[in-house]
């Protein structure tokens, strides 16, 4: 069901950092229609108020008719304190400060969560562990312990995003990922992550799906259709870190990368 969005609101944060509505689209994972459609109607459904505070730094109450919160609107700002927003603070505690008070360079001996905004898999893979049923070729895992079907488009789409990264296109997938990917770091940052945690392994000689959970709701963020899936990869290098982790949210029928870990 939709919702009523602010739309003076959304227009006020979208001209105080000089955005058109496509750079906005861009940004967010949403088609120029939609931000074009949201503006004049004042409507918007659940997942795309996600997308769109995720893109604001705010949460996505603020965002909607008769709030009075208030609305982060700077464009480089970062949240600092430990009672900023829920949503904010969960991507704060989560990540591996690239947001916050930011590293000049990220460490290759830390445990390597890139955190695309929201780096959750570490926390919510304890809760919703499950293993893929090995008994048949149908891709189900279980959430709570109902199967649930992973479609092969998606487990592709997944594969397809791995690739980028292992061919050296950061920049693509970068590009390809979701809006909280995009909005919570540069291309730059993201490109020197992966100089420094994924180049060294070398070559993926081998990947398979080993773990998959999807659950319908994470910390900090609005229910939605979540993927959390763990491939076991044989890197070129002699390695002991052998486990990815790629978190993704649905975003208008198509699933985006989130979060991305490995050890």
């Amino acid at each position: 069901m939709d919702m009523k969005v602010d739309s003076q609101k959304l227009i006020q944060l979208r001209n105080a950092r000089a955005w058109s509505q496509q750079h906005l689209a861009d940004v967010s994972g949403l088609s120029l229609r939609t931000i074009q459609r949201i503006e004049k109607t004042q409507s918007a459904s659940h997942d795309s108020i996600g997308a769109l505070a995720s893109v604001f730094e705010t949460t996505p109450d603020a965002l909607l008719m008769g709030e009075t919160h208030a609305t982060t609107s700077h464009a480089q700002g970062q949240p600092t304190s430990q009672t900023s927003t829920a949503g904010e603070n969960a991507a704060a505690h989560h990540s591996i400060k690239l947001q916050g008070d930011r590293p000049t360079s990220l460490n290759p001996q830390h445990v390597l969560w890139i955190t695309l905004a929201l780096a959750i898999s570490l926390f919510v893979a304890i809760y919703y562990a499950q293993t893929v049923n090995a008994n048949n070729g149908s891709n189900q895992v279980i959430e709570a312990g109902k199967p649930v079907n992973v479609s092969s488009e998606v487990l592709e789409d997944a594969t397809s995003w791995l690739e980028l990264i292992d061919s050296g296109e950061y920049e693509q997938s970068w590009k390809e990922s979701g809006a909280i990917f995009r909005s919570g770091i540069s291309i730059a940052k993201w490109t020197e992550a992966m100089q420094l945690v994924r180049e060294p392994l070398g070559a993926a000689k081998s990947r398979e799906i080993a773990l998959a959970q999807a659950p319908t709701s994470l910390p900090g963020l609005p229910k939605g259709n979540y993927l959390i899936l763990s491939f076991t990869t044989d890197f070129d290098s002699q390695t002991t870190m052998k486990v990815e982790t790629l978190s993704m949210v649905e975003v208008d029928g198509e699933y985006k990368a989130i979060g991305y870990f490995i050890k």
